[in-house]
């Protein structure tokens, strides 16, 4: 019964040009997606790389200077780019990805793709997770919304249970059907796979076949929820224009509506400081309050001379051996990191709690579910930006110590009129940056997975049910 189900959905479907129409237009957008996305990977990983190495040149030539003009000259940290954003490239259009490398200052990652980028594609970029989340449901959407409701309509379903036709058999067999249709996008996943394992320069995750095998998986329950979806609107409606109504408004909720709404959300009920606000506050707690000219900030310098003194026996800082004003930069510093640590962690915090209002909407809406692990597992969300962000900032501490330490140990009394050579700058190491391994991104994705599952089994219960109660109605009648 499965087989003969089977075998006439497939029919049906050869056999109406709209759906040949819309599949062909989907692999057509699926194969511009991935080409898309493959060609922005390799065009920013080679301005990546010569980004990078020009920064390194510039570093090394800059001639004989003081190692803290040095350090506001400073340099870039950039982002790499990792293979699976030719699927899924997540925020990477809205984030910065170079970070500047100031003493003094923690900056925010500059260089933002969007403030480039054409009005479309601030919309939503076109990328092959993108059609899998947005236009693959609809796709199943126009296969099954009649799938029951029409068979009642013609009259087809009464002569199916004259047949002996079960209800589980006769909703695997329709399932099954707009699967192998949908499964006609399987080349565009095969191009998008070797994309990613050929996008020239960027950096190929260590664990990519993991993250590719939980990509599929998580995709497989997310349309499968969407599939149960549909036939179990179309068991309970009345008519087929009924059903067709409703899986279009579900979709639209789905896919659309509730993603914005559960942004603006948690953006409303925790709203993130303004930027202005925010920057004036960091400098006032960090840079201000120890260079400052108000007491509490000359008391702690004062406090440090007085340790400085004691520390190596002598009575003026004239009679110290290292250079007093490297010190003091170096002080300033470990007093603005933990600044820093406090007030970025409160915004994270803040952040953190956006996304968990936001999850709440997944109640209503797999897609911000699937949203969240696809982009995760890609290794373009918001925690991968955050993740580099954190190591650029650890990074700068060690680079601008370098500098500090040069400064104190070599200075001697020549205070801010030491200088440093080329010789010295060419010590300086080079900003490396490994992304996490996909273990340590399974604690931020675990509860979306569980919310996809339970998602998937609801929508199974409801469509069993539904094409259940369609039969006992239709021996009824």
């Amino acid at each position: 019964m499965i087989a003969a189900v089977l075998k006439n959905e497939l029919r049906q479907y050869a056999r109406d040009g709209r759906v040949i129409v819309l599949v062909i237009a989907l692999l057509g957008l699926g194969v511009a997606a991935a080409l898309s996305g493959w060609t922005t990977v390799r065009a920013s990983e080679r301005e990546r790389v010569a980004a990078t190495v020009v920064d390194r040149q510039v570093w090394d030539h800059q001639g004989k200077k003081n190692p803290h003009t040095a350090a506001h000259f400073s340099r870039y940290a950039f982002r790499p780019v990792t293979n699976l954003s030719v699927f899924d490239p997540g925020v990477n259009g809205y984030v910065g990805g170079a970070v500047w490398l100031e003493a003094h200052h923690r900056d925010p990652a500059a260089l933002r793709p969007i403030e480039d980028a054409v009005e479309i594609h601030r919309f939503a970029p076109l990328s092959p997770a993108w059609i899998l989340q947005c236009f693959a449901p609809l796709l199943l959407a126009l296969l099954l919304f009649p799938s029951v409701a029409g068979e009642r309509e013609r009259g087809t379903l009464r002569h199916m249970m004259s047949a002996g036709a079960h209800p589980n058999k006769l909703l695997l067999g329709k399932a099954l059907a707009a699967l192998l249709v949908l499964g006609t996008l399987a080349p565009v996943l095969a191009l998008t796979g070797a994309l990613v394992t050929t996008a020239g320069g960027a950096t190929q995750l260590a664990d990519t076949a993991s993250r590719l095998a939980l990509l599929i998986a998580a995709y497989t329950i997310y349309l499968l929820s969407f599939v149960f979806v549909a036939l179990a609107v179309s068991s309970r409606a009345r008519r087929s224009r009924s059903a067709l109504v409703i899986v279009l408004a579900l979709w639209t909720l789905s896919t659309i509506v509730a993603p914005r709404l559960a942004n603006n959300a948690g953006a409303l009920l925790h709203p993130t400081p303004p930027s202005a606000e925010f920057w004036s506050a960091l400098d006032e707690a960090s840079s201000k309050a120890f260079w400052g000219k108000s007491e509490e900030a000359t008391k702690r310098r004062d406090a440090l001379r007085d340790r400085v003194l004691a520390e190596y026996g002598v009575t003026s800082v004239d009679e110290l051996p290292i250079n007093y004003d490297g010190y003091l930069l170096q002080a300033s510093e470990e007093f603005a990191n933990d600044v820093f640590d406090r007030r970025y962690g409160e915004l994270h915090d803040t952040l953190t709690r956006q996304r968990a209002t936001a999850r709440q909407f997944s109640v209503i809406s797999p897609t911000i579910a699937i949203k969240n692990i696809s982009s995760a597992l890609a290794g373009s969300d918001i925690d991968a930006h955050h993740h580099f962000t954190n190591a650029a900032e650890q990074f700068r501490r060690e680079f601008i110590r370098l500098l500090n330490e040069e400064m104190t140990q070599r200075g001697g009394a020549d205070g801010y009129g030491y200088q440093s050579d080329n010789a010295f700058w060419r010590q300086a190491p080079d900003f490396e940056y490994a992304p996490p391994r996909v273990s340590a991104i399974w604690p931020r994705i675990w509860q979306d997975a569980l919310i996809l599952a339970l998602w998937c089994l609801a929508a199974l219960s409801l469509a069993i049910t539904g094409v259940r109660a369609s039969f006992v109605q239709e021996a009824r009648s």
